[in-house]
């Protein structure tokens, strides 16, 4: 295992048991049996290293939507693809730390680190491609070109998915029962009624796996190698 794995290890494991403020890097560095300075060699602060943190898982989730897509092209169907968005996250320890107890933290990796910048500009140019390509092939109510406010509602509509903990009648909710809920609201919400036509599902998935395949090398190109 190299030395840049471990120490992101060592991070995700410690944010989950603690949290961003009480992990230090010399806890880290400690966890990950490397010196401190090996640490400071790779990242350039912690803010950076906990980013890389949330790179890598993002590049799990990336795998694991691509993987469901190409074993069925349904996924491709936008309450589909953001359900399983959601389950993925939801049932990683890491990424439902970082979304329950650390919105400061994402919002700081976002717009301080490069490696969270790199996240949200894949985010931004997916989501439009994404859109225009489920529009073209029939998957979605809206025209992506002459609504400018597509974007804002689904964001808004995720977000308070992804932090229903906030929402006191999620408690009594599993994940699957959230996850559902949420698919019911985008399918409600921004897609065409009826079923989709297999056709286009298909032609759609073929589309959304090449832009899955592209954020997977822009957010592994993110991440740091061994010197």
């Amino acid at each position: 295992m190299s030395r840049v794995t471990r120490m992101l290890d060592a991070a995700g494991d410690l944010l989950v048991a603690h949290s961003y403020r009480r992990v230090t890097v010399d806890d880290v560095a400690r966890r990950a049996d490397v010196g401190k300075g090996t640490v400071y060699l790779h990242f350039a602060s912690k803010l950076d290293l906990f980013a890389a943190v949330l790179v890598r898982e993002s590049v799990d989730v990336t795998r694991e939507l691509l993987d469901a897509l190409r074993a069925d092209p349904a996924q491709a169907a936008l309450d589909a693809t953001l359900r399983a968005s959601f389950l993925a996250v939801q049932r990683r320890p890491l990424t439902r730390a970082l979304l329950a107890g650390d919105v400061e933290l994402l919002g700081a990796i976002a717009t301080d680190t490069k490696a969270g910048l790199e996240i949200v500009t894949d985010k931004s140019a997916f989501a439009a491609e994404h859109f225009a390509l489920l529009h073209r092939h029939g998957l979605l109510a809206d025209d992506p070109a002459t609504t400018p406010d597509l974007t804002y509602r689904l964001g808004a509509s995720m977000i308070g998915f992804f932090l229903d903990h906030l929402v006191p009648a999620a408690a009594g909710m599993d994940v699957t029962a959230r996850a559902d809920a949420l698919a019911a609201v985008v399918r409600a919400g921004f897609t065409p009624p009826g079923e989709p036509a297999p056709a286009a599902l298909a032609a759609a998935a073929d589309g959304l796996a090449a832009l899955y395949e592209r954020t997977l090398d822009h957010l592994t190109a993110a991440l740091p190698e061994e010197p």
